[in-house]
């Protein structure tokens, strides 16, 4: 997912905003990372920031070491509204990257559900109180945010320098 973004971004004429939202936000955080001079502004929506086998602990009995012996877990997908299969090599990839010590120096938006039993809203103020460039909103709302998208709407065009839409 990391090169595809990077492909991406590489063909596009002028820095580009990324916008993630959950292991998007991952994503968005290591590409980032690797490429500040193409990624101008980074804007994340309950970023799964921690893929360490201490955070997968609440698996249950659908253990990292079940995953990795029979290479599927089962995982609700938010945006298809179902569950899916995730094989073993994305958890075996993510390993490899550690958005804790990843230094982003753009400027980042985050919107965090207080109420988010995916990402652990403790995690992201974490990091985001470690980096003086995060703007963190803490949300009254689960991991698909869904009952905040108009507030996050004007936030984002507020940070991201857009023109305010006419109110009707």
């Amino acid at each position: 997912m990391v090169q595809q973004v990077v492909d991406a971004i590489a063909a596009a004429a002028d820095p580009v905003v990324l916008i993630g939202s959950s292991l998007g936000g991952f994503v968005a955080v290591q590409v980032a990372a690797r490429h500040p001079d193409r990624v101008s502004r980074v804007v994340l929506l309950a970023p799964a920031l921690d893929f360490s086998a201490n955070r997968l602990r609440d698996l249950g009995d659908r253990s990292v070491d079940n995953w990795r012996r029979t290479d599927t877990l089962a995982v609700f997908h938010y945006g298809f509204g179902r569950v899916m299969p995730v094989r073993y090599a994305l958890f075996e990839d993510a390993t490899r990257y550690d958005a804790g010590a990843a230094h982003v120096p753009q400027p980042i938006q985050i919107f965090q559900g207080t109420r988010d039993t995916v990402v652990d809203p403790a995690t992201v103020q974490r990091w985001a109180a470690a980096r003086p460039n995060v703007e963190l909103h803490l949300l009254d709302d689960d991991h698909q945010l869904a009952a905040s998208l108009d507030p996050m709407w004007r936030e984002m065009v507020r940070f991201l320098g857009l023109p305010a839409a006419p109110t009707p």
